[in-house]
């Protein structure tokens, strides 16, 4: 398997960026302040860091996908999937956001931007799948089954 960098469009591009933004915000930015303590996403997001790690992993797999795939039928598949995690990891923190008890940072808001940015770097990605055809540069993979003398 060799990784082509020149295979990643925009949209693995941004879901890709969006995540590392997105990781780095819940590490290190504070995002939530109550009772003058300031706190990260990761420590003040104890339910929802998952699925944002999730959503982070995704993006990251796309991009690796996309790069490594030659054919559309992994990179589609993924992009389908981490659409709908990045959108509900968005919606879950945009939710959180509007009705915590703390005071949101920057880092949330940033936070939101980044987990709103991977949801539309992954839809585009799936969006620029259509209209793909085989060809020398772009074959199609195949799996080969083995024939194990049970077949009729």
């Amino acid at each position: 398997m060799s990784l082509s960098v020149s295979r990643l469009r925009a949209g693995e591009l941004v879901a890709a960026l969006s995540a590392l933004a997105l990781a780095s915000l819940m590490a290190a930015a504070p995002w939530f302040a109550r009772a003058g303590h300031r706190q990260t996403g990761w420590h003040a997001l104890p339910g929802l860091r998952w699925l944002l790690v999730a959503a982070v992993a995704g993006g990251l797999a796309i991009a690796i996908a996309q790069a490594a795939c030659s054919a559309p039928a992994v990179p589609a598949t993924l992009d389908a999937v981490q659409t709908v995690l990045a959108a509900t990891a968005a919606a879950a923190l945009a939710i959180r956001l509007a009705t915590t008890s703390a005071r949101p940072l920057t880092g949330a808001w940033l936070g939101l931007a980044a987990a709103v940015a991977l949801a539309g770097g992954a839809f585009v990605s799936l969006r620029q799948e259509d209209g793909w055809e085989p060809g020398p540069e772009r074959p199609i993979e195949v799996v080969t089954l083995e024939d194990d003398g049970r077949s009729p």
